[in-house]
């Protein structure tokens, strides 16, 4: 993607603009008058087209530079209903080209590409509200009306009945750090809804990426809402781990998301199926190698993996996105809970490292490049993120985050449990990588965010090899094995389908 901003004031030099483009992984930007023709890239690419006279927030260039299938790809932005200027529009760049040379007006040229009716439209407001960026996953919609609703059929079914279930079985201490259930209903063709208040706050992703708050001030709610959730959701509720408690809700979860990927996208047969893997330079054991290595390790699996305790209250989809947070008031809520039976806190753990140490949330938007291919008997993926200071902040995110962890936990630093809890948080966070791929499968999305979430889990996974001292050649023996048991658990429907 490439920026061009123009402008009918030529005194006007909007380098606080130029400098929002780039930290959200805009390279190539082209600042001219709204009389002049630029000289604009001959290339397959989207243009993003900037009223430079108009005041432009962190929340509209980093919603307008997202590249995710799940929102449009181009769209235009007004400055109200009225429609009197255009504030914004994003289109393809042979439509821009064509655009241009047709007026090249620039001013007159945004007017006639924003009111193109293949185009989506809003307002300036509406683009930059606190759901503009709020993109469901895990098979169902959402949307923001007076309440907030969910909406699921077929394999999101079981997952919102979950969620109704814990916000149903919330105790009073707890209520407060959810938003109230409104309604829910199943009805006769098996669609699921449910509605909870609505709570018009940022979540903490949403905070921290439109520069709204600083990395030191994120660690700072953090610390508040790990506090709670350890303390009060995890501590006071807890009961004993579960027999196969590891297996049912990683091993199992696993193989079935990387069946799943492979049936919904073939590219993941191949990736999945190499004996080897190539992520970013380091070779690597092949995913399935790995997991059946681990699985079949029951000292780790039933000693060192074992949470120590679970509870009925736990999140467990617990990553930035989840958290809102009002500043004014210094309050947050926790939304969209996984609702599982019961839960541990290194699942929560090892979404947040998800999004801290993976960069999920960066890749979540689209802000990567990434290559695969299978050369041999390995499967080659490179991938690095195009928005390096957004990168750095989440790098500096998770530093910040690990002694907060330590000290929620009462773990003393250069104690041996803290290298457990570096280990279970390390494979909570490998295992949720691992499974997300076929939520992110999409056949419009470029880059493609399924791939390198793989990679990221694939990674983690080798690391968590790497704290048990198990060397790659020594999985890689076993991958055979590992396909037959892909294909054994991964054709098994999971407990928690859904």
């Amino acid at each position: 993607m490439y920026s061009v901003i123009y402008r009918t004031n030529p005194d006007l030099r909007p380098s606080a603009l130029c400098s929002l483009l780039q930290r959200y992984g805009v390279g190539h930007i082209i600042e001219c008058d709204s009389k002049c023709t630029p000289e604009v890239p001959s290339r397959e690419d989207e243009v993003l087209l900037i009223n430079g006279d108009h005041d432009i927030s962190c929340a509209a260039i980093r919603q307008g530079t997202f590249r995710t299938a799940r929102l449009p790809q181009t769209f235009a932005v007004w400055d109200s209903h009225l429609q009197e200027a255009v504030v914004a529009v994003r289109v393809s760049n042979r439509t821009f080209r064509e655009s241009l040379a047709a007026n090249p007006d620039l001013a007159s040229t945004a007017r006639a590409l924003a009111q193109r009716k293949d185009l989506a439209s809003t307002t300036y407001q509406d683009f930059c509200s606190n759901v503009a960026s709020a993109v469901g996953g895990s098979f169902s919609d959402s949307g923001v009306h007076q309440y907030f609703a969910k909406v699921a059929n077929g394999r999101g079914i079981q997952k919102l009945l979950d969620e109704i279930r814990m916000y149903q079985s919330l105790p009073t201490t707890l209520r407060d750090y959810y938003p109230r259930l409104l309604f829910s209903s199943e009805e006769d063709s098996g669609a699921v809804t449910m509605a909870t208040e609505f709570r018009d706050c940022p979540n903490l992703r949403d905070l921290l990426l439109n520069n709204h708050i600083s990395v030191a001030g994120a660690a700072d709610i953090l610390a508040q809402v790990l506090d709670y959730e350890y303390n009060h959701a995890f501590q006071q509720h807890k009961q004993p781990t579960p027999a196969n408690y590891i297996r049912d809700y990683h091993f199992h979860r696993a193989w079935r998301r990387l069946t799943l990927s492979a049936e919904i996208d073939p590219i993941f047969g191949p990736l999945i199926a190499a004996p080897w893997l190539e992520v970013n330079g380091r070779r690597i054991a092949s995913v399935p190698s790995m997991l059946l290595r681990l699985e079949q390790d029951a000292a780790v699996v039933n000693q060192r993996l074992d949470p120590g305790g679970v509870s009925p209250f736990v999140h467990a989809d617990f990553h930035p996105g989840n958290i809102l947070y009002d500043t004014t008031s210094d309050r947050f809520w926790l939304v969209d809970p996984r609702g599982y039976p019961v839960c541990d806190i290194y699942y929560d753990l090892g979404k947040l490292a998800q999004s801290s140490r993976s960069c999920y949330d960066l890749l979540h938007e689209g802000r990567h490049v990434v290559s695969y291919a299978v050369e041999g008997d390995t499967a080659v993926i490179d991938y690095e993120f195009v928005a390096p200071e957004l990168r750095a902040e989440y790098r500096e995110l998770h530093e910040r985050l690990q002694p907060i962890v330590r000290r929620v936990l009462k773990v003393e630093e250069e104690h041996e449990r803290e290298k457990d809890v570096d280990l279970r948080v390390r494979f909570n966070e490998a295992m949720h990588l691992c499974s997300l791929m076929p939520f992110h499968i999409h056949k419009n999305a470029a880059p493609s965010l399924a791939v390198p979430i793989f990679a990221a889990g694939a990674t983690r996974l080798a690391e968590v090899m790497d704290i048990l001292g198990i060397h790659m050649e020594e999985c890689a023996k076993g991958h055979a094995r590992g396909l037959e048991r892909l294909e054994e658990m991964g054709s098994a429907e999971w407990r928690f389908e859904g």
